[in-house]
């Protein structure tokens, strides 16, 4: 069962600033989002940033082996998987203020 987001037995002051905290705390939880993703056997990592821009591609040198097709087929499936785990991980930490949370989350 959802809990209802304002409760009129309580101040609005008080409700006010809990909803400020609920946001404070997105807003903390989305900047240390970050995604990591291997491809190619772990030849090819990638890593990603809250505002799903790639921080960091490492290629193992064995990488340059991979016709060059394959290898930025490589690097996009990196890419996307990490961008993926960041969209997911924000989806989950602003639920909160969504009203999408799970059950018995605390806010």
């Amino acid at each position: 069962m959802e809990q209802p987001r304002w409760n009129d037995d309580l101040d609005i002051d008080v409700q006010l600033a809990r909803l400020d905290e609920e946001v404070r705390s997105v807003r903390l939880g989305l900047a240390e989002i970050e995604g990591r993703a291997e491809a190619a056997k772990g030849l090819v990592a990638v890593r990603v940033g809250a505002d799903c821009r790639i921080r960091d591609i490492t290629l193992d040198p064995r990488v340059m082996r991979l016709p060059s097709t394959e290898l930025a087929e490589a690097i996009k499936e990196a890419a996307n998987t990490a961008a993926d785990q960041v969209a997911g991980r924000a989806r989950e930490i602003t639920a909160v203020l969504t009203g999408e949370a799970p059950e018995g989350h605390t806010r």
